[in-house]
């Protein structure tokens, strides 16, 4: 529990106190159910750093197979994340964030995969971060908070590069939650 100290008799400087205090307490209301949603989200089984995934076919290999044996998405999922790749890359900047047009997983969940050395995505991209995402059309609204609060970090390329320095699951979910 935060405390402020106010005159008894409520100056300039009060407000300004008490108005620091209710926007600190805010953002870090804020940064906790961010850091709520991630981990039920992100998975730690769900992060994987490795120099070895280096291009769009391992990627989709990686998380097609994890997702399908966690009863995730059905056999499809790889063939779903292409189709929509075909339209347009899902990369931009340093970050990609695939997913399937359809949104018909059986759970929502995501899949992190740092290569700090580059993955060779489509159309001629290269990426250090991939996260990967699968929709249960039940539970859109999880997705819709994460991937809302998610974007607004990854947009910002210092950002991004801060988490590609990651070396484990906790650390990255830490760093994003310090980025928010």
């Amino acid at each position: 529990m935060s405390a402020v100290s106010i005159s008894q008799f409520l100056l300039p400087d009060d407000v300004q106190k008490l108005h620091v205090a209710i926007t600190t307490k805010q953002h870090q209301v804020k940064k906790d159910k961010f850091q709520e949603r991630l981990l039920t989200f992100f998975d730690s089984d769900n992060f994987v750093r490795s120099t070895n995934l280096n291009d769009i076919n391992q990627i989709f290999d990686t998380v097609s197979y994890n997702f399908e044996r966690q009863g995730v998405v059905q056999s499809d999922f790889k063939k779903r994340l292409y189709q929509r790749e075909k339209m347009s890359s899902t990369a931009f900047g340093r970050i990609a964030i695939p997913y399937s047009l359809d949104i018909s997983a059986q759970k929502s969940k995501g899949f992190i995969i740092i290569n700090p050395h580059g993955i060779k995505w489509s159309d001629n991209n290269e990426v250090y971060l991939v996260i990967a995402l699968a929709i249960d059309p039940n539970n859109k609204q999880l997705f819709r908070e994460v991937f809302d609060e998610l974007s607004d970090v990854v947009t910002d390329i210092n950002n991004v590069t801060e988490l590609i320095k990651c070396k484990n699951y906790s650390e990255f979910i830490v760093k994003l939650v310090e980025l928010l």
